[in-house]
């Protein structure tokens, strides 16, 4: 299949002032890189503008928290890299040192690029990554269109070791009390705005698109509260151990701020070994 290439939206310099001082008064991550090579990673902390008579330069002041190696940018013409809610910038432009402060500036060409994050991008969590949805443990009848679960028995950790197990009901049990209610199904993957796990024939009569659920998401130990999901699919799921039914299921729910920031971190970071980052590289050669 071929991969979907990204739209580059040209902007001036000018029409990114307001975003250049969002993302130096938040200090957000920038990306710094020559052309094929890998990326440093370092936080704005000013943008300036230099006007003179008939022009204007323009600078972001950078911060490493890393060991980036600083001397090898400076007099380079890089590449720059950052995002802004559902967007990626790109730019390009020439490294300097400030010897005083310690830090790093980047005079930035006129020219800029946007380009919108690739649709609702979703994250293969499984095998790479250990994220489980937790949903409530069904103890007695309720009238309730927020669903619960129930289990003869506990399966919540079933391929995880014995200390794994208990590492991760610690860490439950920081922010929820009844983690011995809670019942596991390990996501196969996940977006900002949606989840997909394995359940069993006896299970999936509680997956129904009439319901709404509510649960939480153990992603690599942080912990997630998804509030009214809905659910988009169930469908036969081809593997079960002995001729057992399964399903996949998929559920939609609002986006949770802390949790799609986490998804776009980790995504972020895969993008620069690929698609957009090259194709940047590609479109500034033009």
């Amino acid at each position: 299949m071929t991969k979907k290439k990204a739209n580059f939206l040209k902007l001036s310099v000018e029409e990114m002032g307001t975003k250049l001082s969002v993302l130096a008064k938040q200090k957000e991550v920038i990306k710094v890189w020559e052309k094929g090579e890998d990326a440093f990673v370092y936080r704005v902390t000013d943008y300036t503008v230099m006007k003179l008579p008939d022009s204007s330069n323009y600078f972001l002041t950078l911060f490493s928290e890393g060991k980036e190696s600083d001397d090898a940018l400076i007099g380079k013409r890089v590449l720059i890299n950052f995002s802004i809610k559902d967007s990626d910038y790109f730019s390009d432009g020439v490294v300097a040192a400030d010897d005083v402060n310690k830090t790093l500036h980047i005079q930035l060409s006129r020219t800029f690029y946007r380009t919108e994050k690739r649709g609702n991008e979703r994250l293969l969590t499984f095998p790479h990554h250990q994220v489980y949805a937790y949903f409530k443990v069904l103890t007695e009848k309720e009238e309730s269109n927020v669903i619960e679960l129930k289990r003869d028995e506990d399966r919540n950790y079933i391929d995880y070791k014995v200390k794994k197990k208990q590492e991760l009901k610690e860490r439950l049990k920081q922010k929820i009390s009844d983690v011995e209610d809670l019942i596991g199904f390990r996501a196969l993957d996940i977006s900002r705005s949606g989840i997909a796990f394995i359940i069993n024939e006896d299970e999936s009569k509680y997956f129904a698109e009439d319901n709404k659920y509510s649960f939480y998401i153990l992603f690599d130990g942080d912990i997630f509260v998804v509030k009214g999901a809905d659910l988009v699919y169930k469908v036969n799921y081809v593997g079960g151990p002995q001729g057992t039914k399964r399903f996949k299921v998929g559920l939609n729910f609002t986006p949770v701020e802390k949790l799609t920031k986490h998804i776009t971190d980790i995504l972020s970071k895969d993008n620069d070994k690929g698609t957009t980052k090259e194709e940047f590289e590609d479109l500034v050669e033009e």
